[in-house]
């Protein structure tokens, strides 16, 4: 981003930003995300999840407040700033991961060892399929940027190696992995029935 647009950024007021958030504008989510709260973020992420991956929890945080056409952040009232909001609910998100990935692990530990392996796949990012049901499902996508940007997810590539090799910006990426998942998840419960 360059340095012109952050001072223009730099200038808005929260309810601006806010509202740009909601309209889905890319170079916000950009801004936002990886330029006015990458500190914070990071600073959350070692405090709370030191061995995590900082590009894909923040990538999991934009698309949990992202779900439902931004339900969360349209909770936001206004009554404290919007980095103090932002703050507030990522502690309380990566906290959550933090006590799931505990109960992940204690559950394949109490497990013999022949079956822990067996049930390791089941704690996929999609937890119902295995992974060749999982890879059979996302070479289905009908849209080649959604498959690439999912798959360069599950390879473990970053968002921003992720939009450089597609040509798009991070926030297009994450837009492209949510859709590419909910469409895997659309396939999978079908299949279920």
């Amino acid at each position: 981003m360059h340095d012109r647009r952050l001072s223009w950024f730099n200038r808005l007021s929260d309810r601006q930003l806010v509202e740009m958030l909601l309209a889905n504008d890319e170079e916000t989510v950009e801004y936002v995300f990886f330029h006015r709260c990458d500190g914070m973020f990071e600073h959350i992420v070692n405090s709370i999840l030191p061995n995590g991956n900082k590009g894909e929890l923040i990538n999991e945080y934009y698309l949990y407040l992202r779900e439902d056409d931004w339900r969360r952040l349209r909770q936001f009232e206004f009554r404290s700033g919007l980095n103090t909001w932002l703050t507030i609910v990522a502690i309380r998100f990566f906290n959550s991961k933090k006590s799931l990935a505990q109960t992940n692990d204690k559950a394949l530990n109490s497990l013999p060892m022949d079956k822990a392996e067996n049930v390791a796949d089941d704690f996929d990012v999609y937890h119902e399929m295995s992974r060749v049901e999982l890879y059979d499902a996302i070479n289905r996508l009908s849209k080649p940027r959604e498959r690439l940007a999912l798959l360069g997810e599950l390879m473990g590539k970053s968002a921003e190696s992720i939009a450089e090799e597609l040509g798009c910006t991070v926030a297009a990426v994450y837009n492209l992995t949510k859709k590419a998942r909910k469409a895997v998840k659309k396939m999978m419960k079908g299949k279920d029935q």
